[in-house]
């Protein structure tokens, strides 16, 4: 059994790696640094758990937030309710918190249903619904088995552990709510592993384990001690701490590295279990909430809530742009707000930042007979191809000389243009050292930002030939298809039968992932391919947001692209999931959080 110092010292672990990746000294220093500039994009979930667990200033987090939201129009609801959550735990009483109510609750299935309901606990009201009314409403999402789920016919580890986070604060005065709770107990109880983990989708991962130990921790089950999660002797701490490694870390599966997804649900759930066992609230019940009345104990009735929307969501599918469970999955983006895992560090004088922190290439370009887009010019980072936030790939102009590189030449130029200015100070008789020195560090300064700067023509950066790999370690096939869209809008980049690439092989080395495949893909034939958050850098933490031109949301709020290997939605992000030889990919366009999948793909 672990004991609550334990637990701190576990906390304090990851606490000390994140300090330590980040350069900063204190966790002050890490708010006001790497935090404040992950507003928005990377930091939500690790400010919940600091004002959860300790009393530093966020502050500057706060106007970052609140600056963030003035810029960029957040399409996702579910994203603007984690941003809400955010803000109450900062201590923010912005309108955004209760126009996120207003707009977002049951827009986007059942995750916003819960979040909403979160936000609704911690004292805020709207004009839609009740807290009681969401919290009938996701009664009658329970499947037969006990569990929750985004889609199918059972529950799913993640989705139930979040609704029961959800539905605690209701169980000490509603006994339908109880009896559901226990239900969902149950179900939980029964599928944990003999190691004391979690799988999810058939795959064991550290945040499915996570989210279990949150939701026992919201409702004051000590998974500890609670012979109902004691399997061999294993408790649901162990399954958690096999996914810990040397440096405090933790990963997304047993052996793998480090994981920021997989760290930040484990940071948080480890804190709400220490919140449970010093008798504070649960972890979504925050500690800087609107002051809330105590409920009567035997609450009026509620009218029934009978929309289409509600009535459909029994069969929830994968938010767009992610995968199904644990890390990668669309219940486990939406906890870690995680899916845009860094801003691009690219500046151009055309580009733009859009929602998620999204950044997109504007370029010189015409359109051809297909109504596909030639650029003059792609600017990206070194690394590029795994690790920007942009990945604009169009079809590129024919072939041709691509004579002297352009690094020696600007090099030369820099150089020269600081003899001239050097010159020019000797004719004005300004000849203190310092203004030399000055003329001297500028020269370096721009010298430096062309060596890592790499400025390319389109056909230096896309290649129409395969790419042949030396150690290739077996092949797969990737197919995308947006068959869900035709006939819908009369867009040039909408293909007649749906096919935006056709079954293709590709060669595969050790450590490639489906999103190394697609962008293979992209720079082989032409495809643009437009991501958030970084496969080498964000530990492989990728979102998809436009294929071929075709964003996320284009076709309403519950649509988007979402992958498939072997036919069946993985545990992990894109960036996340290294291939085997023979797997079968498809990026399929989805309307209808892909319940509309099944009936287009199988015809």
């Amino acid at each position: 059994m672990h004991t609550v110092d334990e637990v701190q010292g576990l906390i304090d672990g990851i606490v000390a790696y994140k300090l330590q990746t980040a350069g900063a000294g204190s966790v002050q220093d890490w708010i006001n640094g790497p935090l404040t500039g992950g507003a928005g994009t990377t930091a939500e979930w690790y400010i919940i758990s600091i004002t959860q667990s300790r009393g530093e200033d966020v502050s500057a987090y706060r106007n970052a937030l609140e600056r963030y939201l003035e810029e960029n129009a957040v399409s996702s609801a579910t994203s603007r309710e984690k941003y809400a959550l955010a803000l109450i735990a900062a201590g923010d009483g912005s309108p955004y918190i209760t126009e996120t109510l207003d707009n977002s609750i049951g827009q986007q299935g059942i995750m916003s249903w819960i979040y909403g309901l979160h936000i609704l606990n911690n004292g805020y009201t709207c004009g839609s619904y009740t807290a009681d009314q969401v919290a009938d409403m996701l009664l009658t999402l329970q499947y037969p088995d006990g569990g929750w789920a985004l889609f199918g016919d059972y529950g799913d580890i993640d989705v139930t552990a979040m609704t029961l986070q959800a539905l605690a604060p209701f169980v000490p005065y509603r006994g339908d709510v109880q009896a559901a709770a226990d239900r969902g107990i149950a179900f939980l109880a029964e599928r944990q592993q003999e190691d004391g983990g979690y799988k999810s989708f058939g795959t064991a991962n550290a945040e499915s384990t996570a989210q279990v130990l949150c939701a026992l921790s919201a409702l004051g089950i000590d998974c500890n001690t609670d012979p109902r999660f004691i399997k061999e002797d294993h408790t649901i701490l162990d399954g958690l701490l096999q996914y810990r490694l040397e440096d405090g870390s933790f990963s997304h599966l047993a052996g793998d590295g480090f994981n920021e997804t997989a760290t930040v649900q484990a940071y948080y759930s480890l804190i709400a279990y220490q919140r449970m066992c010093s008798g504070r609230s649960p972890l979504l019940v925050l500690d800087r909430r609107q002051p809330i009345a105590q409920p009567v104990t035997d609450p009026p009735q509620t009218e029934a809530i009978a929309t289409e929307q509600q009535q459909n969501a029994v069969t929830e599918a994968p938010l767009p742009g992610t995968s199904v469970s644990g890390a990668g999955s669309a219940a486990s983006a939406a906890v870690s707000g995680t899916t845009a895992a860094t801003m691009a560090t690219t500046a151009v004088s055309s580009g733009s930042v859009t929602e998620s922190g999204r950044s997109t290439v504007q370029s010189s370009a015409t359109s051809s007979d297909t109504g596909t887009v030639q650029p003059e010019t792609v600017i990206s980072s070194p690394e590029s191809t795994t690790s920007g936030t942009v990945t604009s790939v169009m079809q590129p102009p024919p072939q041709d000389s691509k004579g002297v590189g352009y690094k020696p030449i600007a090099i030369l130029a820099i150089i020269a243009a600081g003899a001239v200015v050097s010159i020019v100070l000797v004719i004005l008789k300004k000849r203190h050292v310092k203004n030399f020195l000055f003329v001297v560090i500028v020269c370096i300064a721009g010298s430096a930002v062309v060596l890592l700067t790499d400025i390319r023509s389109a056909q230096d950066y896309y290649q129409n030939a395969p790419v042949h790999k030396e150690h290739a370690i077996g092949t797969v096939t990737l197919e995308i298809r947006c068959d869900t869209v035709v006939g819908k809008s009369d867009a040039e980049y909408i293909p007649e039968d749906g096919v935006i690439l056709p079954v293709t092989t590709f060669e595969i080395a050790e450590g490639d992932s489906v999103f190394t495949i697609l962008t293979e893909a992209a720079q082989q034939y032409g495809i643009h391919v437009e991501n958030t958050g970084s496969s080498a850098n964000a530990h492989g933490m990728v979102y998809i947001a436009g294929i071929n031109y075709l964003y996320e949301y284009e076709f309403g709020d519950l649509s988007g692209w979402v992958y498939h290997v072997n036919g069946i939605s993985p545990s992990r992000g894109c960036g996340d999931y290294l291939l085997s030889d023979g797997d079968v990919i498809e990026w399929l366009y989805t309307c209808d959080l892909g319940r509309d999948l099944n009936e287009v793909y199988e015809q």
